[in-house]
């Protein structure tokens, strides 16, 4: 708990109320983020699943055999079964997620659905530098597979670091990660702001869960969701309104919020493909190959 109190109580207190988006997923969230995945408006996942079908031959034979698949922060099994069929003679795959409970039941799902490739399940945080288990990591050809957009949600600066990291942490010789590209904003607001309002729970849900695990007292109905696009900096942002001037405690600790002000809870960056390039070589990384869908909505990059 503490390292979450410790986050939450940082972020409120700055001039400008922030949280780390990861703290979004717990097993709520990420059944809701699943439920997001499949809306009409959400692009993302239908499209990258749409590329992956249709070059799975080409990232097989880059990857090459026996490979070792690492997927940080894993989501839904439809990506990554497609991922893994595709793969000659993979060796193991290893999903880990922040939530014990949702990464456990993904890890039951894949066994079942995958009882030819060994499915080794892991709790970890894949922003922090601890190792996982010393035994995966002496596996040659490592992969990790990092779809969706995920990579978007951190700040331009620990998005450099996170790549730097993932080689120290998970030792491997090659990504293939999901970037989502700059388009047209009605596409991006649609996206984020979907009219059965999932999203928009999927976002407050942070505060049930802080109420749930810090002893808070968020007054969930006073708060509302909103999704705007920051043109400057590319990247859609997800806010939560204050609706009232209010007070909230967190744990042992006060918290005062103005009508109208709002805590940001998540970026989510778009990139041109040259824009990425230039991230990639400032973490130590080269992109050999980008696969995008017709309209180029979305690009799956292989990274070495």
């Amino acid at each position: 708990m503490s390292n979450f109190l410790d986050e939450v109580h940082n972020g409120l207190s700055g001039k400008v109320k922030k949280l780390n988006p990861k703290w979004l997923y717990d097993f709520n969230g990420s059944k809701l983020f699943e439920e997001i995945t499949k809306l009409q408006e959400y692009y993302v996942t239908r499209t990258e699943i749409g590329i992956l079908e249709k070059n799975k031959s080409e990232i097989a034979n880059l990857i090459g055999e026996k490979a070792t698949v690492i997927e940080p922060g894993a989501g839904e099994s439809k990506k990554i079964s497609i991922f893994l069929k595709s793969l000659i003679e993979p060796k193991c795959y290893v999903p880990s997620d922040i939530s014990k409970k949702y990464i456990k039941k993904i890890g039951k799902k894949l066994k079942k659905k995958l009882p030819k490739i060994k499915v080794n399940p892991v709790v970890d945080d894949f922003t922090s530098k601890k190792r996982i288990n010393n035994k995966i990591l002496k596996n040659k050809n490592i992969v990790v597979f990092f779809p969706g957009s995920t990579i978007g949600n951190f700040e331009k600066r620990e998005a450099i670091h996170f790549l730097k990291n993932i080689k120290l942490k998970y030792k491997p010789k090659k990504i293939i990660i999901g970037v989502d590209l700059i388009k047209k904003k009605s596409v991006l607001l649609k996206a984020y702001n979907d009219k059965k309002g999932i999203t928009a729970r999927f976002n407050k849900n942070l505060l049930k869960r802080i109420n749930k695990e810090l002893k808070a007292n968020f007054d969930i109905k006073s708060f509302k969701h909103s999704a705007i696009y920051n043109k400057s900096k590319s990247r859609i942002e997800m806010h939560l309104i204050s609706l009232k001037n209010q007070k909230v405690k967190v744990h042992n600790k006060n918290f005062h919020f103005k009508k109208g002000e709002t805590i940001h809870t998540e970026s989510s960056h778009k990139y041109s493909p040259k824009s990425f390039n230039q991230l990639a070589k400032k973490s130590g990384w080269k992109v050999k190959k980008i696969w995008t869908d017709l309209n180029r909505q979305f690009s799956i990059q292989y990274l070495i």
